[in-house]
């Protein structure tokens, strides 16, 4: 197997290069503004076809152009059944639901409906790897993203992601208080004040975050952001 992150220079993003050596197949998921160069190089190298271009979410104003390595290398754009694609974007994109397994090689990539950030957000799991693009950006998402849904996002950590095995490792597309992995047994316990309280109290107070949100949470243009 072969994983590799991609950091962009200019922002918080991170996406992720998964790729099976033996059969030569690879995913990209959430690959960052930018970046489209050197994921290329990095498949080149390694001699990979890229299979899946995959999204965490989209939202609806999104600068970033979603489909460049799709046109580069014929790989498919895999998003939620509920992701609106920005305007321009120029691939048609292959709309998966919760249960979906994607294959690259003889790798497996499930696919977990996590909305609350957006409403189609989803996260993708590999071996014991999580890729959940803001999925735990509970500081934030309600407070400056219109599109943020405080009681599917109650509903996803507590009915979804939380019952995910303690051991299984969490990687987000922007880092969680400056970590960019931690175990989910670390997240649960680092969550639990919130969310031990009841739903209806867990969106009261994210509701409240709203007024002190002065600038959208896509300020910084990006895939997977």
């Amino acid at each position: 197997m072969y994983f590799h992150p991609l950091h962009s220079p200019d922002s918080s993003l991170i996406g992720y290069l998964l790729a099976d050596l033996d059969e030569q197949e690879a995913v990209v998921i959430d690959p960052p503004p930018r970046q489209t160069e050197l994921i290329l190089a990095l498949l080149t190298e390694r001699s990979l076809r890229l299979c899946h271009v995959l999204r965490t979410h989209v939202h609806r104003v999104d600068a970033a152009d979603c489909s460049a390595l799709c046109d580069c290398t014929s790989a498919q754009l895999v998003v939620g059944e509920a992701a609106a694609l920005p305007q321009g974007c120029s691939r048609e994109a292959v709309r998966v639901a919760h249960g979906t397994r994607l294959v690259f090689g003889n790798e497996v990539v499930r696919v977990l409906s996590t909305p609350g950030h957006t409403p189609g957000c989803l996260s993708y799991l590999w071996r014991d790897r999580l890729f959940c693009g803001d999925a735990f950006d509970v500081g934030s998402c309600c407070a400056g993203d219109g599109e943020a849904d405080p009681g599917a996002l109650f509903d996803t950590l507590t009915r979804r992601l939380f019952t995910l095995p303690e051991q299984t490792l969490v990687f987000p597309a922007h880092p969680i208080k400056g970590r960019h992995v931690a175990t989910l047994g670390e997240l649960r316990a680092r969550y639990a004040p919130r969310l031990q309280q009841s739903r209806d109290g867990f969106i009261t107070d994210m509701m409240q975050r709203r007024p002190r949100a002065t600038t959208p949470r896509i300020a910084a243009p990006a895939a997977g952001s």
